[in-house]
């Protein structure tokens, strides 16, 4: 007798269990499916260190933040981070938060009182680029200067040879320049020529004066303009050197973020992984740092370059 009540509560229950699943799926997702208030973004900074700034959201109710050093470009997650802002001054910093009731954002001056004295270490990326007065840089005159593959630091599609250092000797005296100051001043300079590689001035496979470079493509001339660098970041976690400004480039100049495009330059800024820094190259005095850009799925540029 107990084992047939046994077998007639348990299958009552299940019944019962049934019965309530069905409830549960049949009611409307959330008791009350009207939208919160837009959330009130608002966030604190602290100078934890010289020119070490720790930013972190006190929005008063439960978001997802995300921050952008609004001169640099530098993006950062996290309800608590902490950011380099290397020279004493003031800077932008803006906080995006995403909450029930939608997304809103704030942007507020914050302050570094002292500048950062190890900044220009040569072991940071910065310290590496610019020194601490200023550094110059070239393509490395050897095989394999720039090249574009599959994958950061690939050449399997091409790769410049031995013969391109005479070949593109055009190419290989521009000099890029690298100013350790809060302004991060970058200084390209052609030397009044370029190597026109079938689609630059007058799309010739040789080397043209500067003055052939019209239209939007003048913007690839040589100029002043800025750049930034946020230590550990990309994909070898050497860091990121950003290039700001229209026309600023080095290298390739159709390459930029997710593309090529050969009439002029597509934005305001390329962004550069660092994917090696070398001090004193096999002791000969000189330093090598390769570069990439990401123009689309899994294809890169990467560019070599040698200090001066």
């Amino acid at each position: 007798m107990k084992t047939i009540y046994n077998k007639i509560l348990n299958k009552n229950l299940w019944k019962v269990m049934l019965f309530s699943l069905v409830i549960i799926a049949c009611r409307p997702e959330g008791d009350n499916l009207t939208l919160s208030a837009l959330p009130n973004p608002e966030f604190e900074a602290v100078e934890v260190a010289p020119g070490r700034i720790q930013l972190k959201n006190i929005t008063s109710t439960p978001t997802i933040p995300s921050w952008t050093i609004v001169s640099s470009g530098q993006k950062l997650t996290g309800d608590v981070v902490e950011v380099s802002l290397i020279f004493a001054g003031n800077y932008d910093v803006k906080l995006d938060v995403v909450g029930q009731g939608g997304m809103a954002s704030v942007t507020k001056a914050i302050t570094v009182k002292q500048s950062d004295p190890n900044a220009c270490d040569d072991k940071t990326a910065l310290g590496f680029i610019a020194s601490c007065t200023q550094k110059k840089w070239k393509l490395n005159p050897q095989a394999g200067a720039f090249k574009v593959g599959p994958g950061a630091d690939n050449g399997d599609w091409w790769s410049s040879g031995e013969g391109e250092v005479t070949g593109r000797a055009c190419e290989f005296n521009d000099e890029f320049t690298f100013s350790f100051n809060a302004e991060g001043t970058f200084g390209y300079d052609n030397k009044g020529d370029f190597f026109a590689d079938g689609y630059l001035g007058n799309k010739t496979t040789g080397c043209e004066p500067a003055s052939n470079l019209t239209g939007d493509q003048a913007l690839w001339n040589s100029g002043t303009f800025k750049f930034s660098v946020t230590e550990g970041a990309g994909v070898k976690k050497l860091g990121q050197l950003r290039l700001v400004g229209k026309g600023a480039h080095i290298g390739v100049k159709k390459a930029h973020n997710g593309g090529e495009t050969a009439t002029g330059p597509a934005n305001d800024f390329v962004l550069y992984d660092i994917l090696e820094m070398t001090k004193n190259k096999d002791g000969a005095g000189y330093d090598i740092m390769k570069i990439g850009v990401n123009i689309g799925g899994d294809a890169w540029w990467t560019i070599t370059l040698r200090s001066f």
